[in-house]
């Protein structure tokens, strides 16, 4: 196995990351008893052979450790409203009564640094669509087959083609300051 799999040992510790965290979105418990089975079926056959990972803190604290340029992490915590007349104490339950942290990266910096990246050159089409199936029904598929990227076009594309600078296309533009 070839190339550089940071802050992952190897392509086969990034694919069970992958399949553990992303696409089958276990628990942290149910990850624990997976890698506890791992572990007692490895060291059958090797008694110092190990699971890609100790636990599910090791998996997390390894996807954590991943470089994303220098765009850091940032915590959002919220909890459910407080107490009104629509929801008095007694109707409160547990998870009204928690309080929850989100943490996440800026995602316009994310996007920012993946349309910087040289490897993705040419890999997007940034261009608004419209997307329809075999029946003519429009299928709605990303946010460039979305009507706000669409209308933003079309009215970009006026501008440009009947140079227009002033007047209610001109306008909604301008107004709503669009980032070039």
């Amino acid at each position: 196995m070839q190339g550089d799999w940071t802050p992952f040992e190897d392509e086969v510790q990034f694919k069970v990351a992958d399949m553990l965290y992303r696409r089958a979105r276990l628990s942290a418990s149910n990850i624990d008893a997976i890698l506890e089975h791992w572990a007692e079926s490895v060291t059958k056959l090797d008694p110092l052979a190990v699971p890609p990972f100790k636990s599910h803190d090791h998996l997390y604290n390894t996807i954590d450790s991943s470089m994303l340029g220098n765009v850091p992490w940032d915590c959002l915590v919220t909890s459910f409203p407080q107490v009104n007349s629509d929801n008095p104490p007694a109707a409160r339950v547990g998870w009204m009564k928690t309080t929850y942290e989100v943490w996440y990266r800026d995602p316009d910096a994310v996007v920012s640094m993946i349309l910087d990246n040289a490897d993705f050159d040419g890999q997007f089409d940034l261009r608004p669509y419209v997307e329809l199936d075999p029946r003519g029904k429009r299928r709605w598929s990303n946010a460039m087959s979305g009507n706000i990227a669409w209308r933003r076009c079309v009215r970009i594309s006026a501008i440009l083609k009947y140079n227009l600078t002033d007047g209610p296309l001109h306008r909604t533009i301008s107004s709503r300051g669009t980032r070039a």
